[in-house]
């Protein structure tokens, strides 16, 4: 009986301490064309589309901006996003 009351509070210990011991943000990538870049956007790192998420998720989330302007999410489309340089 008190063995397994050491093993399930070594257990316990064992998985909070890893549990809560995380330090690491989820990331989140914002793709797009010039409005998640946040072209003509005045204090576009504050205004932008993936600023506000960023903003409301708090420091547990890492939110990217990979917008770039003048590009489609189209494959077809006249430049699309997939055959730009930042994407590779």
């Amino acid at each position: 009986m008190r063995l397994k009351f050491i093993l399930n509070l070594w257990m316990f210990l064992f998985l909070s301490t890893n549990l809560f011991s995380q330090k690491t943000a989820v990331k989140v990538a914002c793709i797009g064309n010039s409005i998640t870049y946040g072209a003509f956007i005045a204090n576009r790192d504050q205004n932008s589309y993936p600023a506000q998420p960023q903003a409301y998720l708090g420091d547990g989330y890492e939110v990217r901006n990979y917008g770039v302007s003048g590009r489609t999410l189209l494959t077809q489309g006249d430049y699309p996003y997939v055959k730009n340089e930042r994407v590779h």
